[in-house]
């Protein structure tokens, strides 16, 4: 079994609505892109480190409680983040983490995109269930 990373874009959604009003200019769109995400399918949302945070404008939402490897901490949640993986786009708060963890792609972003874990082939696949296709499940 390997590590599983993924290639991502990010977005500052709010920018990206400016854009489709024609307020702004599509190349004005704050984002990011980060060749290797780790997929850990323990975390719940999308995490950045502060400065990804900053550099994408995004607004603080509130502080959360989470569980870690190390005990209980209190993290700063924001909002307002466009994720695409694979072309499969959502919208998905984003949770900030120290500077020396890599960022990670939580289960919440793996359901919202129907995309899974491929341990074996150390990436991210369509959901294998639903034939390739980019479905979601309401029940």
């Amino acid at each position: 079994m390997g590590r599983v990373t993924a290639k991502i874009k990010v977005e500052n959604i709010f920018d990206y609505f400016l854009s489709k009003r024609g307020d702004i200019l599509s190349n004005q769109i704050r984002s990011l892109e980060i060749e290797d995400a780790l997929v850990d399918t323990g975390s719940t949302l999308l995490c950045l480190r502060y400065e990804q945070i900053i550099d994408l404008g995004l607004l603080p939402l509130e502080i959360r409680k989470a569980k870690t490897a190390n005990g209980p901490v209190e993290r700063q949640v924001y909002e307002g983040a466009r994720l695409t993986i694979m072309g499969r786009t959502c919208s998905i708060d984003v949770m900030e983490i120290p500077e020396d963890v890599p960022v990670l792609i939580g289960y919440l972003v793996l359901e919202g995109l129907d995309l899974q874990p491929d341990p074996k082939a150390q990436k991210v696949i369509p959901n294998p269930a639903h034939d390739g296709k980019f479905i979601m499940d309401l029940y």
